[in-house]
């Protein structure tokens, strides 16, 4: 910022900004400033750059808001960070209230947050304090906060639209009165759990000593919390001991003395739902339910409790350019966080910050493999290619010996060469023979021809009731699924309409149209409607993969259960519990989540609420009903038969009365003539 004082991170002081430093010393009291900068010694400034090195700082902020501090204590404090690599900004209260170059820009302009800091000019004026998103550690050290400038830098700070207190920003307050802690309690003062600020108190009189205190706030309205974190501290040594020993602050933080948050949770189908608990209905909202307990172990944990909104939709992006349902909540900052995790897409970050992931949902296209029946022809399949062959040439050589037994034989037979050709096609479809056959050397023809015919009808016929039952393998992915005769049903979520559409994968987005858009409305259902008409039919159903499997083991047979198949035409994102944005209590939040992790509460109801896919126990299908679809090759011969006999038969009349017809086009012609 251009109303800060920057210094490099080795060498002597600048000289214009020497004067800069200088400027904030008042006349008349430069000889007393500068006794009491004798005996800080190098004491103070070894256990500044202790402090913020222990903590992984290698930025530093400076804010020098008392006039009376002396530039030969400041110059102290600054060469003894730029002698060990601290990049410096120093802010003094004429940089802070030069508001020339601030921007008003909103680092969130779809939802920007509420003014809450109050400017009257007296108290409470603007400054020129702005601190974007840090990724790193940086550094404050505040000088004497018991002046006006400092309590408005903190108030300024502690307002929810900035929120400058956060767990990457370490604070620091220097004070030589301890009672100065108290003007902390100020109720626009929220130094909040997530915050790293501490207040140094230290005796620049011999012998030097330092006290070091955590403090905090769980609300804005409530005490400011103390907790001793080293006292007699006399070098860096001792204020690196007391740090290692104190550890991380957030964890004596998990007592929220009963604050209630503002949350929402979404109930999608309310003409459905009974009750959070109710385990006889898991695929019935189940984000709601398998998040329900996490976030009521966390207001356990954590001392809280919630006054909780109920919607129907989780939110999404209108036309208009605002959210419905939750998110819309969200940008409106009704809320504090949610008791459910949600997707994360790239179009709610600007509205809400993720705290911690929790689950997977995979919402994917289950069916059942069509019967064989529907996508091969059966008939040819019962049999390899070798021996339909085989079977050709034994009707060949079965009708070559009759013709030479009917040619060459001493007795006369009572039919034609033709009958020949009907005796072997009526043996192979066990029709019988309607020719008595007199000779012995004819009968063992038949006789051998009917037994072989015997053989290959009934293994043709076990192979095709195995057949009938056994589920193909045609689809195996979604082009495969494009192609085939099934429907496909969708669920009736507005996240599936929405990941259909936002697909960029062309195999997805082709079966999107070919399927479900040309579909109309009418093909989104709800989960118990889309699962029963997969299971009685060729039906397809998109689904929350882990509500199919609850319906499937409530409503499927055993032998339905086999040939399950799902494929997942998008990757859903990982479900994260949301905050509002600037939330001064997401990292004790995040930490509770994580531990809940750790502790494999969330497994374990993932295990109670999600169930698994079902086994197929027995391979073996039950009763199969036999309809039009299996049959239509056979109906298909039967069609070709009667048409090629009704083609001869009129043949067959045409020639018998050709005569009588030639007269009558010979008529007709004379009289047109």
């Amino acid at each position: 910022m251009s109303g800060h004082v920057s210094l490099p991170a080795a060498g002597a002081i600048p000289r214009g900004q020497q004067q800069e430093l200088d400027q904030v010393k008042e006349p008349g009291m430069g000889q007393t400033d500068e006794v009491k900068g004798d005996s800080w010694g190098n004491q103070l400034p070894d256990m500044l750059v202790a402090y913020y090195r222990q903590h992984g700082v290698q930025s530093l902020m400076l804010v020098v808001c008392h006039a009376d501090i002396a530039a030969a204590n400041l110059q102290l404090l600054l060469q003894h960070f730029t002698a060990n690599n601290f990049y410096v900004q120093v802010n003094t209260e004429r940089t802070l209230n030069d508001l020339r170059h601030v921007s008003n820009e909103s680092d969130t302009p779809e939802a920007p947050p509420p003014r809450t800091f109050p400017a009257d000019n007296e108290t409470h004026w603007q400054l020129s304090f702005q601190l974007p998103a840090l990724s790193y550690k940086l550094g404050i050290l505040l000088l004497k906060f018991n002046s006006p400038c400092a309590q408005n830098l903190l108030r300024w700070s502690a307002a929810s639209e900035n929120n400058y207190f956060t767990t990457n920003r370490y604070w620091l307050l220097l004070t030589q009165d301890l009672q100065d802690v108290n003007l902390l309690e100020d109720t626009e003062i929220f130094i909040p759990p997530d915050s790293e600020l501490k207040v140094m108190w230290f005796n620049p009189t011999e012998p030097f000593t330092a006290t070091l205190l955590d403090v905090y706030k769980v609300a804005a309205w409530k005490p400011l919390k103390r907790r001793l974190v080293g006292q007699n501290l006399r070098n860096s040594r001792h204020i690196v001991h007391a740090l290692r020993h104190y550890g991380s602050p957030i964890t004596y933080r998990q007592n929220l003395d009963g604050v209630v948050f503002n949350t929402a949770i979404v109930i999608a189908f309310p003409d459905l739902f009974t009750n959070i608990e109710d385990m006889s209905m898991r695929h019935i909202d189940t984000i709601s339910k398998v998040n329900h307990r996490l976030m009521l172990e966390l207001a356990n944990r954590l001392n809280m409790s919630y006054n909780t909104y109920q919607t129907v939709n989780y939110g999404w992006r209108q036309p208009n350019g605002s959210f419905d349902g939750l998110m819309g909540r969200f940008q409106r900052y009704e809320l504090d966080f949610a008791q459910l995790a949600i997707f994360m897409r790239l179009d709610r970050v600007a509205l809400c910050d993720f705290v911690a992931e929790t689950y997977r949902v995979r919402a994917g296209i289950m069916f059942r493999q069509p019967p064989l029946s529907a996508v091969a022809n059966i008939f040819s399949m019962p049999f390899t290619q070798g021996v339909w062959i085989s079977i050709l040439l034994l009707l060949i050589i079965t009708i070559v010996v009759m013709l030479l037994e009917m040619l060459f034989s001493p007795h006369t037979h009572n039919m034609s060469y033709l009958d020949s050709l009907n005796f072997a096609w009526g043996a192979m479809c066990q029709q019988g023979f309607y020719v008595d056959v007199r000779n012995r050397s004819g009968r063992i023809i038949v006789f051998t021809t009917f037994v072989a015919a015997v053989f290959l009808f009934t293994s043709f016929s076990a192979n095709i009731v195995a057949l009938l039952q056994s589920p193909s393998d045609a689809i195996r992915s979604l082009g495969d699924l494009g192609q085939s005769p099934l429907e496909i049903g969708v669920q009736d979520t507005q996240y599936n309409k929405i990941y259909f559409t936002e697909s960029t994968d062309p195999v997805t987005k082709s079966l999107y149209h070919k399927k479900i858009a040309s579909k109309g409305d009418h093909v989104y259902m709800r989960p118990t409607t889309g699962m029963e008409k997969m299971r009685t039919g060729l039906f397809a159903y998109q689904v929350e993969l882990q509500a199919g499997y609850q319906i499937v083991s409530d409503t499927f047979s055993e032998p339905e259960k086999c040939g399950l198949m799902e494929l997942e035409p998008f990757q859903l994102p990982m479900l994260a519990i949301p905050t509002r944005k600037n939330f001064p209590y997401k990292e004790l939040f995040r930490r509770q989540l994580r531990w809940q992790r750790e502790v494999s509460l969330v497994n374990r109801e993932e295990r109670k609420w999600f169930p698994q896919k079902p086994k197929c126990e027995s391979g073996v299908g039950g009763f199969v009903s036999i309809g039009l679809t299996e049959c239509r090759y056979a109906f298909g011969i039967f069609g070709c038969g009667a048409a090629l006999s009704f083609g001869i038969f009129l043949i067959e009349v045409i020639c018998k009365h050709s005569k009588g017809i030639y007269r009558i086009v010979q008529g007709y012609r004379g009289m047109s003539q």
